[in-house]
């Protein structure tokens, strides 16, 4: 980096900045001549809002603009592109490009391609030419301190600053350096259906939400960005990427838990019974009533027991109005099971098809029904009866004007769809073939007073799908599942259902899977019994969070489990210390541990025990101590630089420093694969630092003489 181009690019930097200015001001007139440019006050204030989130976007931008540039020469054009890349794109209003989106189909290159001969994908088809600059800046303020120039797809020196970060920066610092193998699953089109398999800090989150946002951006033609959807472990997790989204351009994308898109779904009132706060109640059998709730088994059964259901909830009665019969219940069976025999609709559906066949049958006997009615006043001899008479034909009239199609609606409404009812119905019948009867007793005891469990809402979902389907849903066109390897097949395959018209990509690591209960055991399980093939799987081995030292240390768990061993990236850091706390005492060694990540940098630490007791006896013992704040299942909002919380509450999240309490073979069951892999996401949440605890004697899994088992 000699002074001169440090110059030009100083230049060029001031350039931008000035011009990013200038758009603004535009942008700003653009806003006041509004009410001359669009006189419909509905598209006005449309753009109005647009342009405001622009001028938003723009003026966050300015403190950096643009993180990368490369020089492409386009042999077909004969000429050479320099494109400066940022987060956003942004031209002016000549229409001159300024910054290029990274997401732009030239900027992968700067992800993909070594100097030299390539190539890249446009929407015109391939565009061959000649990379000869791929350059990264570190931009601050609108102020360049560095550039350096990469020749190959992965440099270590350019990666190192980024990882080195602290976790409060790394999100935001992720467009920058975006690896060549996540680069193509960011990438991966709208069409295709995809499950990432990725090791603890692989980047799998961010890896998700960057993917979503080039989908968003290269397909704004076609789709809104409320057309997508993330669905997130829990609420926590939601709230904690919610922030990421707008930092990528993206406003509008629909997030959820899984809880509340069941909500949502189902649109009714229920309270969810928090059982996994009781960890040590978790069973490692597939045999028990929470995996039997979201299994296949249990979907085919709800599929037979529902066609028994539709094929006796018709009414027993005729269709009459005021004793004159319209229809009888023979008739309105025999059409309703014809419909049944030629369509895999809904019920809901089935009925509305009914009711416009059989109001055709209504309007064709017309005649006869008024002559019928007639008849009868014309009989009678009492003249207060000839009137009520008269008034009731009038009414009746109005129903054939009709064809009978509101008196047929109230007919079919008297068919009881109390998805609650139906359900504890299905649950008796499970009961009727000897299996988890007390659990089920209980379950149904519960249901009645509005208590569920995460595990009851797939079948509620399906129950509901299959009497009323979701139309609702069909305007989504891509669902980003993160956390998924805790979800079962059941589970899965009502979300396909509901989203029928939605691709996914389901994000996931099977290390990570911590509810034996209710989760699966292969992908290719999803691949084939869900998606029938036709869905493809991606792996991300690389970790980029933990240091090399952290990183060798989670394996020892991953080898344990027969699990991939992941691949730790570059960044060495200090070693994981081992303390055993019997030679003080536990509070005093995590006061002792937090003092010292504090002095090597960390910013953030989370202090991890296994369960929400051992959580809760640590929390009122240290609080008076130090300023700390606790994370449960309740409380999923925290702002405090320490915080402590449960293994399984920390899934997804990230922290500088990580400190492990009562890390023993009588804490952690080496037998037990749920109990290694809650300690294996416990270790991987840290970025830079982990201290782990023990009374006297290290769990065995982790136990080697080396120089770090000192203290």
């Amino acid at each position: 980096m000699n002074d001169n181009e440090f110059l030009k690019e100083q230049q060029n930097l001031e350039k931008t900045v000035d011009e990013y200015k200038e758009v603004i001001s535009d942008t700003k007139l653009k806003i006041k001549n509004l009410p001359a440019l669009y006189p419909d006050k509905d598209f006005r204030l449309a753009e109005q809002e647009r342009l405001f989130r622009r001028i938003d976007k723009l003026g966050t931008s300015l403190k950096k603009p643009y993180f990368a540039r490369i020089d492409f020469y386009n042999n077909k054009s004969s000429l050479k592109d320099i494109c400066y890349i940022g987060k956003i794109g942004v031209t002016n209003y000549d229409n001159e490009v300024i910054t290029v989106d990274w997401r732009a189909p030239i900027s992968s290159l700067y992800y993909d391609s070594n100097i030299g001969k390539t190539s890249y994908i446009a929407p015109e088809g391939i565009i061959n030419g000649e990379l000869q600059l791929k350059r990264q800046y570190d931009i601050e303020n609108s102020t360049l301190n560095s550039f350096n120039d990469v020749d190959t797809v992965s440099n270590d020196e350019i990666l190192k600053p980024y990882l080195s970060a602290s976790a409060d920066k790394r999100l935001k610092n992720i467009v920058a350096s975006i690896q060549s193998e996540q680069n193509a699953i960011i990438r991966e089109s709208i069409s295709k259906n995809s499950i990432i398999q990725g090791v603890a800090g692989s980047g799998k989150t961010t890896v998700a939400l960057h993917h979503i946002a080039y989908l968003v951006y290269n397909n704004r033609d076609y789709y809104d960005a409320n057309q997508y959807m993330v669905i997130g472990p829990n609420k926590f997790f939601v709230d904690y990427i919610s922030s990421v989204l707008p930092e990528l351009d993206v406003d509008g994308v629909k997030q959820f838990d899984f809880t509340g898109f069941a909500s949502h779904y189902l649109n009714i009132d229920f309270e969810i019974k928090n059982s996994l706060d009781n960890f040590n109640n978790f069973k490692n059998k597939e045999d028990n009533f929470s995996y039997y709730r979201t299994s296949l088994e249990l979907q085919k059964f709800i599929k037979e027991y529902m066609k028994r259901f539709e094929d006796n909830m018709l009414p027993k009665t005729d269709l009459e109005y005021k004793s004159i019969k319209f229809l009888s219940q023979k008739e309105i069976a025999k059409e309703y099971y014809e419909i049944n025999k030629k369509t895999s609709d809904t019920i809901s559906k089935r009925i509305d098809r009914a009711i416009l066949l059989l109001s055709k049958k209504i309007d064709e006997r017309k005649n006869i029904i008024l002559n019928k009615s007639l008849k009868s006043v014309i009989d009678e001899k009492n003249i207060i009866k000839q009137k009520e008479y008269a008034k009731d034909n009038q009414l009746l009239k109005k129903e054939l004007e009709s064809s009978g199609t509101n008196i047929l609606k109230r007919y079919f409404k008297k068919i009881k769809f109390n998805i609650y009812d139906i359900y504890k119905d299905i649950l008796l019948k499970v009961k009727e073939k000897h299996k988890f009867e007390s659990e089920i007793e209980i379950k149904i005891e519960e249901i009645k007073k509005g208590i569920l469990e995460f595990e009851d809402l797939t079948p509620l979902m399906y129950i509901k799908y299959i009497i009323n389907g979701a139309e609702d849903y069909k305007r989504y066109r891509h669902i980003v599942i993160d956390e998924a390897q805790d979800y079962n097949l059941f589970t899965f395959y009502i979300l396909r259902k509901i989203l029928s018209d939605s691709t996914f990509s389901i994000y996931g690591d099977l290390a990570q899977s911590l509810y034996s209960n209710r989760s699966i055991s292969s992908w290719e399980d999803v691949v084939q019994k869900v998606f029938l093939g036709k869905m493809s799987i991606q792996y991300l081995n690389k970790s980029y969070r933990t240091t090399i030292e952290i990183m060798n240390e989670a394996n020892k768990i991953n080898k344990h489990l027969s699990y991939t061993l992941a691949q730790p990236v570059i960044r060495h850091g200090l070693d994981v210390k081992f303390v055993d706390t019997s030679k003080i005492n536990i509070i005093d060694s995590i006061l002792k541990e937090i003092e010292y990540m504090k002095e090597n940098g960390c910013k953030t630490i989370a202090i991890i025990g296994k369960t929400p007791g051992e959580v809760e006896q640590i929390y009122n013992d240290i609080k008076s101590k130090i300023k700390v704040e606790k994370i449960t299942s309740k409380n999923y909002n925290f702002s405090n630089d320490i915080c402590i919380t449960t293994g399984y509450l920390s899934k997804g999240l990230e922290f500088d420093g990580v400190i492990i309490c009562n890390v023993t073979d009588d804490n952690y069951d080496v037998e037990s694969n749920l109990d290694m892999k809650l300690l294996y996401v416990s270790m991987t949440r840290a970025l830079h630092e982990i201290s782990i605890l023990y009374n006297k004697s290290l769990l065995s899994v982790l136990r080697e003489e080396n120089e770090n088992e000192k203290r």
